[in-house]
Order: C-alpha cells, then sequence, then structure tokens
C-alpha cells in the first residue's frame, strides 16, 4: 500500500448516515477534505462539525442525487470550496424488497432515480475534471446483488446490475489515464436501511467493514487498479 499519502479532496454522496459517514471518519484519520451530501441537513452539519474537529476541511451540500440539478449545484459548490476534486464516492442508494408483483412505479423510481441516475449524473459531472488532471478515483457503492441475482430483490438487484455495467465500461473507457473506477460490493450492512425492520441485524457487515474497504482503493498504488472488492458477512 502507499505510505505517502497526499490530502486528497473526497466527495460522497449519501454521507449524512452509515457507509458514507463511516467512511469519511476513516479518510479523517489521513487528513483529507470533504464534500458531503444527502438530504438530511441535521446530520451532514453534525458529521461535518465532528469532521472539522479532527483538523479536516468538511463541507455539505442538501438534495437528491437524481436531480441534476442539485448535482449540478453540489458539484460547482464541492469544486469552489474544495478546490477541486480527486476521489468521487458516489454511495446514496434506495433498496425495496419484495416479489415483482408486489413493487410499486414509485419504488422502482425511488432505486433507478438514487442507485443508477444518481451514479451517472456525479460520474459525468466529475469524470472530465479527473481526466484533466490524469488523476482520481470513482467509487461506487455497488452490492453483492450487483454481481448475482435472487428471489424477491429484482428492482434492487437491476439497478446494481445497471450500475455494475456502467462502471465496467467506464473502467474500459479510462485505460491509458491515470483515472481509475472501482465499485464496492458488500452484501447486508448494518445501517439506518434496517431501522424498524424485522431482521437480525447481528450477522450483517459492520459500516467499518465497508469504509476500510474504500480505503484499501484511495490509498492503493499507482501500479494497481482495483475492479471491485466483494464483501461478504463474516457471521452465516
Amino acid at each position: 500500500m502507499n505510505t505517502d499519502i497526499q490530502p486528497l479532496r473526497i466527495v460522497i454522496t449519501g454521507g449524512s448516515s452509515g457507509i458514507g459517514e463511516s467512511t469519511a471518519f476513516e479518510m479523517a484519520k489521513s487528513g483529507h477534505s470533504f464534500y458531503l451530501t444527502g438530504r438530511n441537513e441535521e446530520r451532514l452539519l453534525q458529521i461535518c462539525n465532528e469532521l472539522k474537529t479532527l483538523g479536516c476541511e468538511a463541507y455539505y451540500g442538501v438534495g437528491d442525487v437524481g436531480v441534476e440539478e442539485d448535482v449540478e449545484k453540489h458539484f460547482q459548490d464541492a469544486k469552489e470550496k474544495l478546490g477541486g476534486v480527486d476521489v468521487l464516492f458516489a454511495n446514496a442508494g434506495v433498496g425495496y424488497f419484495g416479489n415483482l408483483e408486489d413493487l410499486t412505479i414509485e419504488q422502482y423510481d425511488a432505486q433507478f432515480n438514487t442507485n443508477v441516475r444518481g451514479v451517472f449524473l456525479w460520474i459525468n459531472k466529475v469524470l472530465p475534471l479527473l481526466k484533466d488532471q490524469n488523476k482520481g478515483d470513482i467509487i461506487v457503492t455497488s452490492s453483492n446483488l450487483g454481481l448475482k441475482t435472487g428471489a424477491r430483490c429484482s428492482l434492487y438487484a437491476g439497478s446494481k446490475h445497471a450500475v455494475q455495467a456502467m462502471v465496467w465500461c467506464l473502467r474500459d473507457e479510462l485505460k491509458g489515464t491515470g483515472v481509475r473506477a472501482a465499485t464496492i460490493n458488500p452484501g447486508s450492512v448494518d445501517t439506518p436501511w434496517f431501522n424498524g425492520k424485522d431482521v437480525n441485524r447481528s450477522k450483517m457487515l459492520a459500516v467499518e467493514d465497508i469504509a476500510k474497504a474504500v480505503r484499501f482503493i484511495i490509498d492503493q498504488d499507482e501500479t494497481s487498479n482495483i475492479d471491485h472488492i466483494l464483501l461478504l458477512p463474516g457471521k452465516q
């Protein structure tokens, strides 16, 4: 691993809780700067204040990753306040599960607008900047269901397969550049997603597991180019 870590300017979508929040604090150990997006302003403000107490620059934008105007506003704000972007962690996600005939068009729209459109919009904005500087990382939170399928997850898995294809196509487009793209593919993670649901969270991955995997991708040497990291719970 690269032991000569330079301060990076990191954008994290879905940064108000769960994986996004944990990744910010994991990367804060190296003194990086952050721009977090999400819908919960109170939580974003709290997290940014905590990051600042750790000696990091931290800013936030409130909005919807599936709305182009919000993404454009946050991207321009991030560039202005951070002075640029080195890492995009496209992490915002929505999930609804059930038999296909029981899922609704509203659930379809929510998942594909956030999980697919939101990833596309952010990559579309950030990519020209990274290519101009010929350096940077794009990391997308996919899922183990982006690599396989299963009952009761048709729309969610469909959105994650779309994201997987998007990133794999992008990796081919980035050959010969200094820009890298990868996905994180976790199984079930103990996050606020599961609040109020009748599930056994004791056997799930911890958010810190995912944050450490994101760090592993960001900190990799220039001699490597991680494609994806599949993480499954250690407790079966």
